[in-house]
This record gives C-alpha cells, structure tokens and sequence, in this order.
C-alpha cells in the first residue's frame, strides 16, 4: 500500500461494504416477494446488520485518526461531510416519496455526518475516545439512553420503524473506540500488511460512499425490470 494507507483499515471497510452490499441484496429480494426472510429484524439479520455497522463504524474511527492525526483539515473534513449530508437528504427524500411509512430520515449516512462532526474533537486523544466510546455503550445497553434519543423528545411525524435506522446511542461509542483502534494502527499496527493485497482487491472499501449510494439503485432498477417481465 503507498503512502500512510494501512491495509488493515482497508480490509475492514472493504468486508463491511461487501457485507452491506449482500444483506441489502437480501432486503430487496424480501421487499419484491421473492423470499420469506424476515430481513432486517429477523433472527440472525438483525445480529449481521450489528456486525456489518460495528466494521463500518470502526472503520470510520480509524479513518478520522488517518485523516487528521497531524492537525485537523477543516476544509477536506467540511468538504466531506457536506458530500455525505447531500446524499443523506437525497435518500431520505426518494425514501419519503416512495416509502413514506418507512422512510429513512437517520440512516447510515446521516449518522456517518454527525457522528465524525461530534468526534472530530476527540480525534488525537485516543484514551479519552475509547472511554468515551466504552461509556457511551454501556449507557445504551443498561437502558439509560435509549436508541430513539434524540428523536424520543419531540414529535416530529417521523416513522415508527423506519428503514435503515442508526441510533446515536450505541453506534457512536463504536466510532469512538474506532479512533481508539486507528491510533494503534497509525502507530505501525497492520496485522494484513503482510497480505499484500492488490488495491483492487479493496476498491470497494476505498470507495465506500459511492458504492452504499448506488448499489440499491442499480438493484431496484435491474430487480424491478426483473419483476415487471416475470412476476
């Protein structure tokens, strides 16, 4: 790998993407009736949505370390998030046209938005981040702050059981611990170094936003052809 890319972090990112890309496969065969898998909250899919989050989440931390371990970049981190946020509001808004009682209104990358701005300031203190991080899920898991916070406070017509939901509480603490683990990579730690893996290998990982932003179109188009022609 050239320059400061740690294969490690590459790898993680790529298995999270790849995993995401399957499980949505999944949603959209369940959604056009073609399975009876009860995905997403079904047994064993809501477990490999946990792991698909925790990867991806992880791997957001690290990055954060990667891209602002000298000195915070303002501009580079400001041009990205509004990237994300851009995208965030196309899905929501396509998702309130079409699916009105599920629409996504705080997904994956709504949160990636305001996760990375609320632990941008944690980014260069690895210890602080990770303990943060730790308290930040065991508040979620002893029922202290539920997985609706904030949302909880006010009533804003937002769907019962919207798709794609990503709670603050725990998943931040996820993000946290991930700037924890990126400092332990910065400092030399690459477990897959060795692998030597060619970068195509991870292209997917390396260009994460694009791939979440246009795999379930391009699903849906070829599915919903699909289901148009034969049922």
């Amino acid at each position: 790998m050239a320059g400061t890319r740690n294969v490690t972090i590459d790898i993680i990112r790529t298995v999270a993407i790849v995993l995401m890309v399957i499980f949505h496969f999944a949603y959209d065969l369940r959604f056009f009736g073609w399975v009876d898998w009860n995905v997403p909250n079904g047994k064993g899919w809501k477990e490999f949505r946990y792991v698909i989050l925790t990867f991806f989440f992880l791997s957001v931390g690290a990055s954060l370390v990667f891209a602002h371990r000298q000195r915070v970049d303002f501009k580079s981190f400001a041009k990205r998030i509004v990237w994300i946020v851009i995208w965030a509001l196309i899905i929501s808004l396509f998702t309130y046209t079409f699916f009105h009682n599920n629409w996504i209104y705080f997904g994956v990358l709504h949160f990636i938005a305001v996760a990375s701005i609320l632990c941008l300031p944690l980014v260069r203190y690895p210890a602080i981040a990770a303990i943060v991080g730790v308290l930040t899920v065991v508040l979620f898991l002893t029922g202290v702050v539920t997985s609706k916070w904030p949302f909880n406070f006010w009533e804003l017509g937002l769907p019962p059981s919207p798709n794609d939901y990503v709670a603050l509480f725990p998943w931040t603490g996820v993000v946290l611990l991930g700037i924890g683990l990126g400092h332990l990579f910065e400092k030399g730690l690459d477990p897959c170094a060795s692998l030597k893996l060619s970068t195509k290998i991870t292209f997917l990982g390396r260009h994460s936003l694009a791939v979440y932003v246009l795999h379930q179109p391009i699903f849906f188009a070829i599915l919903g052809a699909i289901y148009v022609v034969v049922g």
